[in-house]
């Protein structure tokens, strides 16, 4: 392994030098018969050297020139940076991978911080806790779904940094323009959708949000449980299906109905465990599970051949990841290297040298961020790796954009339309939880801002 690595340092200093394009240090890398890892290593160790080799470039935040000894000396100061994000079970990879990243780029040795909850809402509570006492955030980087940066940005006092574009993050102008939300964010993930998980082979009649009605299902459904936004993504899908449009009262007042009185005499559970809706899905208690498309290519690589992800024929809403860095971070430099660290290649599509398994690597991944990323997926899983992932056709015609900015003025009125139904469902459980906190009250709202 250190003889690997040394030869993809070699190769850095050469590209830099020699100021290879990403296609020559490729072509080198394969001449001298490196592994595609070290080769991927090689372009974002590379890109990050480069940035400084005919000058200063532009830091974000700081706002100054700098030099590549300079932006060192930074990095030095500033010593950690912390990002709050998600479980990933690939987490303790990622901080070490990050940390050895800046010490072969920079020289220097730093930690990163990784907070990872299922709930982020906590991260914006601490914010704005610290915003108001007037102490520096505790989170440097955001990394956590669409709608808290949309929400983030409406607030009448800048809660976010205006960081992008940046010369320490060459990586997001790789993105497609879909995921950039300069200057402020950037998408770090392509295909993240609330949905349905299924089996093809119990259920191959479900094809849209409002075949969930089909009395095929009943007592053979999970749904997500109210509180979050994976169940806001499922009100919206179904709103679509039945071709209502959720920026309409009346009209999403009517999705709601259809869901209250069709959809949940079906529902077995109300969930959102994935452990749970693993051992229904395997044990064929149910056939069909709410919750996020990674679960599908999860159980998919765990062997579960018939398990698939529903991709609605009336679309799926989008809820990527996003990441933007907080008002007043005291670490503004190891903030940026990190954001255009997670855009790279090595981490977009992890190398077989960081041992993940093949489950958590497809957590890690999610699908294909811009044409220049289009050439990363590995062997063992090219075959069936748009079964489980969007082409970029069907980025663009099957899955939608959330109106964030109406969704984050509204979500209060859109709460109260979901209310608690008197009914038990067909396994006898108890009835739907409120309704109403279904679409999760904003951290954000005005009456919670200090």
């Amino acid at each position: 392994m250190t003889r690997d690595r040394d030869h993809m340092l070699s190769l850095v200093e050469e590209a830099v030098s020699g100021r290879y394009s990403r296609r020559q240090i490729i072509q080198r890398g394969v001449a001298l018969g490196l592994a595609g890892s070290a080769i991927a290593g090689a372009l974002t160790r590379a890109g990050a050297l480069a940035l400084t080799q005919d000058g200063p470039v532009k830091v974000s935040i700081l706002n100054k020139e700098m030099t590549h000894d300079e932006i060192v000396a930074e990095i030095q100061k500033e010593g950690e940076v912390n990002v709050g994000n998600w479980t990933y079970t690939a987490n303790d990879t990622l901080i070490a991978k990050f940390q050895q990243y800046v010490k072969d780029t920079y020289g220097v040795d730093v930690k990163l911080n990784y907070q990872a909850s299922q709930a982020p809402t906590t991260y914006i509570t601490n914010l704005y806790t610290a915003l108001g006492s007037g102490t520096p955030p505790s989170i440097d980087v955001m990394a956590i779904e669409e709608n808290f940066l949309a929400e983030a940005n409406s607030q009448p006092k800048a809660v976010a940094e205006d960081y992008l574009p940046s010369g320490l993050v060459p990586n997001a102008e790789r993105v497609f323009d879909m995921f950039k939300k300069f200057p402020t964010g950037v998408g770090f993930q392509a295909s993240a959708t609330p949905g349905v998980v299924y089996d093809k082979e119990r259920a191959p009649y479900l094809t849209d949000w409002k075949d969930l009605a089909d009395e095929r299902l009943k007592g053979r459904l999970t749904m997500p449980l109210p509180g979050d936004i994976t169940c806001g993504g499922f009100l919206l899908g179904i709103a679509a299906s039945l071709g209502l449009d959720y920026k309409k009262p009346e009209e999403m007042s009517q999705a709601i109905d259809f869901a209250i009185q069709k959809i949940h005499p079906n529902v077995y559970q109300y969930t959102t465990d994935s452990a749970t809706m693993q051992q229904f899905l395997r044990a064929g208690v149910v056939d069909a599970v709410g919750f996020w498309n990674s679960l599908a290519r999860m159980e998919f690589l765990s062997g579960q051949q018939n398990t698939a992800f529903m991709i609605a024929a009336s679309g799926q809403y989008l809820v990527n990841g996003y990441m933007w860095i907080t008002k007043g971070t005291p670490h503004p430099v190891l903030a940026q290297v990190f954001v255009d660290w997670r855009l790279s290649d090595e981490v977009q599509f992890p190398p077989d040298s960081w041992g993940l398994e093949h489950g958590p690597w497809a957590e890690l991944n999610e699908g294909i961020l811009g044409d220049s990323y289009a050439g990363l997926i590995p062997e063992w899983f090219a075959a069936d790796y748009f079964t489980y992932y969007p082409t970029v056709e069907q980025l663009t015609k099957n899955y939608k954009s959330v109106d964030w900015d109406y969704y984050a003025a509204n979500v209060k009125s859109i709460q109260t339309l979901w209310d608690a139904p008197k009914v038990e469902n067909s396994a006898g459980l108890p009835a739907l939880p409120q309704r109403r906190r279904c679409i999760e009250r904003s951290a954000l709202s005005p009456e919670n801002l200090p």
